[in-house]
């Protein structure tokens, strides 16, 4: 037996007789109670025990609701590798001209169905133009001064932000009208 073995043995055998010596001693301060004491010892248990029991509960709430939240989001990284390719299919259909109105056409039915695929997995497209600036859903690229439109509200979406599960994933990137 080594030394470490030999140590490690020696320190479960004194927790062992300290366990046994507390345990006695707790036997022989509760033959020394009265009556009401003991019942305010139970209560004191009852409680402890119940607080316990409601910890416990709150533990598993949590854990559950974590895993929830775990398994929810575990598409972001995907969400996040795939969103490119839709910019890039929107700025090919915007940089296209109208002698490829075939090729565009075939551009807009694959992002079509490409975007109902995402709207499967609760990844959606947040399209801000006219709505009123959210920093949480929004990234001001620049801001510009129009008199006739309403201040601290979108003007132009240069690329689309993405939501997951309605959290943002990827704000959309936009100009923003400040007066």
């Amino acid at each position: 037996m080594s030394d470490k073995e030999a140590k490690e043995e020696k320190i479960e055998q004194e927790a062992d007789n300290n366990k046994e010596a507390t345990e006695t001693e707790a036997q022989e301060d509760l033959n020394n109670l009265t009556y009401e004491e003991l019942l305010e010892q139970v209560d004191k248990q009852k409680e402890e025990t119940l607080r316990a029991v409601a910890e416990l509960e709150n533990y598993r709430k949590r854990s559950a609701n974590e895993i929830t939240n775990a398994l929810k989001y575990a598409n972001s990284e995907l969400l996040l590798s795939i969103v490119p390719l839709v910019t890039s299919l929107e700025k090919s259909i915007e940089n296209s001209e109208d002698s490829e109105k075939i090729d565009k056409e075939g551009i807009l039915l694959i992002l079509d169905s490409f975007e109902k695929t995402l709207e499967n997995f609760n990844i959606v497209p947040i399209n801000p133009s006219g709505q009123e600036f959210d920093p949480e859903k929004h990234e001001a690229v620049s801001t510009v001064n129009n008199p006739g439109e309403k201040d601290n509200f979108v003007t132009n979406t240069l690329e689309r932000g993405w939501t997951l599960n309605e959290r943002v994933v990827k704000p959309a990137l936009v100009v923003v009208n400040k007066k």
